[in-house]
């Protein structure tokens, strides 16, 4: 019917193929709400574009008796595509606020009223002016609720996408929203190109372009629901790959501090397989590692030494303001990576602890460890692992010779 490439009907069958993957490795989000409309959304527009093939049509029309069944089945499972991806965008614009009941059931009352007059107008025009190249006597009409529907469903949509693709904080979601807004945007060419050639000559360029942003569409929306349904996906992967990173770290910390461990740390093997409640774990993770360098601190660490780490590195006192330099960071990391060595070998040997009343804090990292500061703090906190290892804390660490808990009661 166009004049197309042959990659066209290829890219198709790959989305496909995508899609139907996601749905079956994502079949657990029907237990979510919250994932649960990007699933079903996607799964309308899978099964949508099976039914939509030649031979299903000829099937439906051979079954029934009906001259344009199939043609009727194809318009009733767009229009279900339309409200479904209506749907979805109400959906996501009611996380975090409350809809308007009217808006809520938008999608589905608009297309229960578009199924009906689509059964109305088929009904009553005759079988060789249904779903013709020129919109003919009642099916004028038809065209016309058609052309209305589709605009209303597409805009209702887009403007949603596009309002809430631009804020989005996780890069895949972003990404998958601003798919469907660009998606669903290219919805209303098509439609006002199907409109002008239902009622005008046009020529067959006008045609094409109406194909193109049909398939874009199709790409689009497919691709954006996909990434959509697998960002909860990613989002564990990625929990899990930044705790696999603090596991030195952590392993190194807690060795020196076992008074602090409630329960026996997980096995290798089994903090790799552990997947589930990912953030939770990545966020305990941090919290343990934080709780460890504040005990040493508390435990080992004397007003001398926080001063000998300072003075080794060249360190200067924490001023309080945000824009320190990136040398004076990472004299500072180095400095705190000094005392942590210093103290973790002292509480690995089992040294008695200094208790000093009060103790300089500028040198001890500080932690948040909520969503929106815990990949900075890993990113620091990886810095401070490397620090742990290099020759220049090392070299500290071996050169140091803490005082003794007796000249420190003396001079107290």
């Amino acid at each position: 019917m166009h004049d197309v490439p042959a990659w066209v009907e290829t890219l198709r069958e790959v989305i496909l193929l995508i899609a139907w993957t996601v749905l079956v490795l994502r079949v657990p989000a029907l237990r979510r709400p919250p994932q649960r409309p990007v699933w079903i959304a996607l799964a309308v527009l899978a099964t949508g574009s099976l039914v939509i093939q030649a031979e299903v049509g000829g099937w439906v029309d051979e079954v029934t008796g009906v001259p344009k069944a199939g043609e009727l089945a194809v318009a009733l499972v767009a229009l279900t595509d339309f409200a479904f991806v209506w749907w979805l965008a109400v959906a996501l614009d009611g996380a975090g606020r409350t809809v308007p009941a009217w808006l809520r059931r938008a999608p589905v009352v608009c297309a229960a009223a578009m199924a009906a007059l689509a059964f109305a107008f088929f009904a009553v025009t005759p079988a060789p002016d249904r779903f013709g190249a020129r919109a003919h006597g009642w099916w004028a009409g038809y065209a016309v609720v058609w052309i209305a529907y589709g605009l209303i469903t597409a805009v209702g949509a887009a403007a949603v996408f596009w309002r809430h693709g631009v804020a989005m904080r996780s890069p895949v979601l972003r990404v998958s929203v601003l798919a469907l807004a660009v998606g669903t945007s290219a919805e209303v060419p098509y439609l006002l190109i199907r409109g002008v050639r239902w009622f005008t000559e046009a020529p067959a360029s006008l045609a094409l372009a109406g194909f193109w942003c049909s398939f874009a569409r199709f790409v689009l929306v497919a691709l954006g629901c996909s990434l959509a349904a697998l960002e909860p996906l990613w989002q564990v992967s990625l929990y899990w790959y930044r705790r696999q990173r603090l596991y030195g770290l952590w392993l190194l910390l807690r060795r020196a501090t076992p008074e602090l461990v409630v329960a026996p740390p997980p096995s290798r093997r089994a903090d790799l397989l552990a997947f589930d409640s990912a953030w939770e774990r990545l966020h305990q993770r941090v919290i343990e590692i934080h709780d460890s360098i504040t005990f040493l601190h508390d435990g080992w660490a004397s007003p001398e030494l926080l001063h000998e780490a300072g003075e080794a590195t060249g360190a200067p006192p924490y001023s309080g303001g945000p824009g320190q330099s990136r040398l004076v960071q990472r004299q500072r990391l180095t400095a705190a990576a000094c005392w942590i060595e210093v103290t973790r070998r002292e509480a690995a040997a089992g040294a008695d602890k200094l208790y000093h009343k009060e103790l300089d804090k500028d040198l001890l990292p500080e932690v948040l460890a909520d969503r929106s500061t815990v990949h900075r703090e890993i990113r620091r906190m990886l810095r401070l692992h490397r620090a742990l290892r290099s020759r220049t804390v090392g070299s500290f660490a071996d050169g140091f010779r803490p005082e003794t808990p007796s000249a420190v009661g003396a001079g107290s």
